[in-house]
């Protein structure tokens, strides 16, 4: 029984010190801002323009594509299209990858301040 009453209380007093941190966890807009000041700010910046582009040229591929009149130019502009959004996609997984990463480094040196004290 003691053991139990430990434990609920180590739980108890871990609880009531995360609920700061919770708290004044920060938003998405902020997290993806934090990112264009990172260590990898350049490159951040640089995959953000080129999804930029590649948003114009997919957007220009479907337009294409509804404009064409024969079949071969419909696939030859869907295949552009589906191209454009899947690099899109690889894009933005990897913004969102490095902000994440980010988020769990700075976690990690949280923790590690605490484990110091």
């Amino acid at each position: 029984m003691n053991l139990d009453k430990e434990i609920s209380k180590a739980l108890q007093q871990e609880q009531a010190e995360m609920a700061p941190i919770l708290a004044e966890e920060k938003g998405l807009f902020t997290m993806l801002g934090n990112v264009y000041q990172g260590n990898t700010r350049f490159w951040v910046i640089l995959a953000s323009i080129s999804a930029l582009l590649i948003t114009l040229g997919f957007v220009y591929s479907g337009y294409r594509f509804y404009i064409a009149t024969s079949v071969m130019d419909q696939v030859f502009w869907a295949v552009w299209f589906i191209a454009g959004l899947m690099i899109q996609i690889a894009t933005k997984l990897w913004i969102f990858m490095e902000m994440n990463r980010q988020s769990v480094l700075r976690e990690i040196n949280a923790l590690a301040m605490r484990l110091s004290k």
